[in-house]
């Protein structure tokens, strides 16, 4: 009975004209019977029984079930409107040629040239198996709004007609019908039921003449690449091409391409012999990769890219170029650089003897009086040159230049000893200073070729400065520390020194810590190399004077190693580690990770202008002739003392604050202390408020990863971040990709390590050396960037010239007037902070950069962090225990303090490698 009832419900359900048929889109194969038999369809109390066999339910519930989902599927589907608030930044000063172009825009805007907007649905359509997308939305408002000048941002609205089966907005397509580019900053979607959808663009958006296909822009939901929804897969891969570009052709300046090259583009032999330069990248002289512009070879040489020279633009990509904030900080700069140059230049050429400084007062007076052309040039020649002329009229006849803040509370404290050794511990420049752990110091160059390894520093030179100490003793005792510049140095100084007006030695500085917390140097070794090979060094030790001539030979060895020091933190230091090393993994993360992919979000506040600057530093700085080697003792050589400290020294598990600071003996692991180190001088400024920002760093990284990676298989699996990371090993950091020493990406913890690292080189690394460069090295006697004489020995022609005028001795030892005042100029440029500057805990959409609210709330919490850092700074500075940031005319350290107005200010830690 009971089969035949089955059977006859069955023919029943078959028959039925309400229920779909076996053929039905809706129930195909055995979709039918797992529907009507599903254990979900019963009762509860049915649920256990239906689970371990098959039970029909009865005819009429599958009856009414399958009304139900019949009905469901006859409904069409509701028509509804939504709509996008655009939002356009504007230029806040506009020249006549814009102000022309907007306006042609206006009229093509309304003659139907317009643009025209697309939303894209997460969802596949599964008619045509493509995303669902809306209909094609034209912007609307941009003719009426075209005479609104006073409004930086313009918002302009369009609306699109969607139905119910939409899904959620994951993309919108922009397609640009005027003539010219525009900033597009930002579009919100409402009206659909999951609430506003924000879109941040922050992107210039080419018109069809130039770009003729859609852009295209992702919400800020962030998606893992296997989470990506089926509706943005193919855009997603799309986008990433488009960015990787084809690698052929010269690129133009509206592009959006990241590729890679050597750095081929520093000389320009086309220009004669004087300004070849080596490549750097490649086996001979391994290299970071820069950024590839594509353009044509030299004459010259084919292996050499012909150069663009300033003041014609560097290709970047077009979204990497400096906003208008930036940009007029620039062209203020480089129209007071001009003064600056321009006059100390009329100055020199008109009075020869006005070349040098003769005296001190005259480099004080570059901040007091600027140079007074009047007292400088003949009268009657004076007025005959119309520039001069408008100079003088515009000026005054003089023009001062900032008073650097290490001269503002003390302007003799750099002739102290206290201070120049604090100066390595909360300076410029404090990453070098290493404690001492073998005595004498040992150099690792080849003993064949340079002599004997062993320094000329001997127990009896400092014995009598240790305090009763014997030397093992005081290096058991963590009291001696070291600046060691002899290894840098040496290989080179035959070709330094062969130069005019070029002289260095390879220093080493010991120093002993006080019971005071304070460092005093007790021993400086200068160092040339051997006459021949494997001859004995010509090595010179000098101690602390004792008497008027030995003060000024000290004062002049302390120059010397002032000025490597100079050229290390520049060259090594500063632009290799926090500017060439980066670039790569820049260039990586726009090719491999997604826009939506939350780790590109994490560091895109971190990417920010750094391909510029160092486009910028290729054309002006870097380069043959340019800046840095007019500027540093080194010369012509400075790129080569960089590669050749890249090639032997870098290496990226030794660049976050921890690691650095165990490799150089300046702390030890203690997991009892606060950040995991027990530093070996407690009062370092540099290091404990380095630590304060590392950690805040390191805690928000942590928290950042732990949401999108439960576990290590799925970093493993996340092919985006695996490319993005093995491209920047590979390709960008190819002369050194089989070093042993490169982190594997397999873990949240080895994942968040690494970021936190990028991140502090970017950010505070940075920030510690750059900001400080004009503030604390803007006054040459403090820090020569170049020394023009060696230190006279007895018996020299030149010391009796030296005995008979010591102070003019040292200073025609220092940079000349257009050397000294050329390098402040362009310091004065690096050191300033513009008034776009986004700082450390700050984003310019904090509450939209990302749809992830947790990770929103967890950023603020980071930016608290922060704040409470910068409070203990400030706290810091006020102790008077800390003597090495606080005391009579000391100054306090301020470059790790992570805020700071626009201008010059010796703090302020931006979120990028950036000036």
């Amino acid at each position: 009975m009971a089969t035949s009832m089955e059977m006859l419900a069955s023919s029943f359900l078959q028959r039925t004209p309400l229920l779909p048929s076996s053929r039905s889109p809706l129930l195909r194969g055995g979709e039918q019977s797992r529907l009507l038999l599903s254990p979900a369809c019963f009762p509860p109390k049915q649920r256990s029984r239906a689970a371990g066999r098959v039970v029909r339910p009865p005819v009429s519930a599958a009856i009414l079930t399958e009304r139900f989902v019949r009905v469901e599927t006859e409904e069409r589907p509701v028509r509804f409107k939504v709509r996008a608030a655009v939002t356009v930044r504007r230029k806040k000063k506009e020249d006549l040629r814009d102000a022309v172009a907007n306006q042609l825009d206006a009229f093509s805007d309304r003659m139907g040239r317009n643009v025209v907007l697309e939303l894209v649905s997460t969802e596949i359509d599964p008619r045509t198996r493509k995303p669902k997308a809306s209909n094609s939305a034209a912007l609307r408002g941009w003719f009426e709004k075209k005479k609104a000048k006073a409004e930086e941002r313009m918002v302009y609205t369009a609306e699109f007609t969607v139905d119910s089966s939409f899904g959620e907005p994951g993309a919108i397509t922009v397609l640009n019908r005027h003539q010219r580019e525009f900033f597009l900053e930002s579009i919100v979607v409402e009206g659909f039921a999951c609430g506003p959808v924000h879109f941040p663009c922050n992107s210039w958006v080419q018109p069809t003449r130039i770009h003729p296909h859609k852009r295209f822009f992702f919400s800020n939901k962030p998606y893992l690449p296997s989470q990506t929804p089926p509706g943005l897969r193919e855009l997603r891969q799309q986008e990433l091409k488009e960015l990787r570009g084809d690698g052929k052709g010269e690129r133009m300046l509206t592009d959006r391409i990241y590729d890679y090259d050597t750095y081929n583009d520093l000389g320009n032999p086309d220009k004669g012999i004087d300004f070849v330069r080596p490549t750097l990248g490649g086996e001979q002289m391994p290299y970071p990769r820069r950024l590839r512009t594509g353009r044509p070879p030299s004459s010259a040489d084919k292996q050499i890219e012909s150069r663009v020279e300033d003041p014609l633009p560097m290709y970047v990509p077009r979204d990497e170029r400096f906003e208008e904030g930036k940009q007029a900080m620039l062209t203020a700069g480089a129209q007071k650089a001009v003064l600056h140059n321009l006059v100390p230049l009329l100055v020199a050429s008109f009075s020869p003897d006005s070349h040098d400084f003769k005296a001190f007062h005259e480099v004080d007076n570059l901040f007091k009086e600027g140079l007074r052309l009047k007292q400088t040039l003949q009268d009657q020649v004076f007025h005959k040159i119309p520039l001069v002329s408008m100079i003088e009229e515009s000026t005054e006849g003089q023009l001062r230049y900032d008073t650097p803040h290490i001269i503002k509370k003390d302007k003799f404290a750099w002739l102290r000893d206290d201070e120049f050794a604090r100066q390595v511990l909360a300076g410029i420049n404090p990453v070098n200073i290493e404690r001492l752990q073998v005595f004498p110091p040992v150099s690792k160059l080849d003993p064949a070729i340079y002599g004997p390894p062993e320094s000329a520093i001997k127990e009896e030179h400092i014995i009598s400065h240790l305090n009763g100490m014997s030397v093992q003793q005081a290096v058991e005792a963590n009291k001696l520390f070291m600046l060691d510049f002899h290894d840098v140095y040496l290989p080179f100084l035959d070709r330094i020194n062969a130069q005019d007006g070029r002289k260095a030695y390879g220093t080493r500085t010991i120093f002993l810590l006080t019971e005071s917390g304070t460092l005093k140097p007790i021993a400086i070794e200068l160092s040339l190399p051997p006459v021949r090979p494997g001859d004995a060094r010509a090595k010179r030790v000098l101690t602390p004077p004792t008497d008027a001539t030995s003060n000024w030979l000290w004062q002049l060895a302390k120059a010397h190693v002032g000025s490597n020091d100079a050229g290390v933190h520049q060259l090594v230091n500063h632009w290799l580690k926090t500017h060439a090393c980066i670039e790569p993994f820049i260039l990586a993360a726009h090719r491999q990770l997604s826009a939506m992919h939350p780790i590109f979000k994490l560091l895109k506040p971190h990417m920010r202008y750094t391909l510029e600057v160092n486009a910028l530093a290729r054309q002006i700085l870097i380069n043959g002739g340019g800046v840095i080697e007019s500027g540093f003792t080194p010369g012509p050589v400075c790129m080569e003392i960089s590669a050749a400290a890249y090639r032997d020294h870098w290496r990226i598990d030794e660049e976050g604050l921890p690691a650095d600071l165990v490799r150089r003996g300046m702390a030890v692991e203690d997991p009892t202390q606060p950040h995991g180190l027990r530093l070996v001088i407690e009062d370092y400024p540099y290091a404990t408020d380095g630590l304060l920002l590392w950690s805040a760093i390191q805690s928000w990284v942590e928290t950042y990863v732990a949401a999108s990676y439960p576990d290590d298989e799925s970093i493993q699996s996340d092919y985006e971040l695996q490319s993005w990371y093995a491209e920047a090993v590979n390709v960008g950091h190819a002369d050194k990709r089989n070093a042993p020493w490169w982190p594997r990406l397999s873990s949240p913890a080895a994942l968040s390590s690494f970021l936190t690292t990028l991140i502090w080189l970017s950010s505070a690394q940075h920030a510690a050396l750059n900001f400080g460069q004009y503030p604390l090295g803007g006054y040459i006697p403090n820090r020569p960037p170049v020394l023009r004489r060696l230190i006279p020995v007895e018996g020299d022609p030149e010391y009796e010239h030296f005995r008979s005028d010591p102070a003019k001795f040292f200073l025609s030892a220092l940079p000349s007037l257009t050397q000294a005042t050329t390098f402040m100029t362009v310091i004065d440029t690096l050191s300033t902070h513009s008034v776009d500057e986004e700082y450390l805990g700050e984003r310019p959409d904090p509450y939209t950069w990302t749809g992830d609210a947790e990770m929103v709330e967890a950023f603020h919490e980071f930016a608290s962090e922060v704040r409470r850092a910068e409070s203990e700074i400030a706290r810091r500075n006020a102790d008077p225990a800390r003597r090495n940031r606080c005391g009579a005319g000391v100054l306090p350290y301020e470059l790790m303090a992570p805020s700071s107005g626009p201008g010059i200010t010796c703090r302020g830690v931006p979120n990028s490698v950036t000036i």
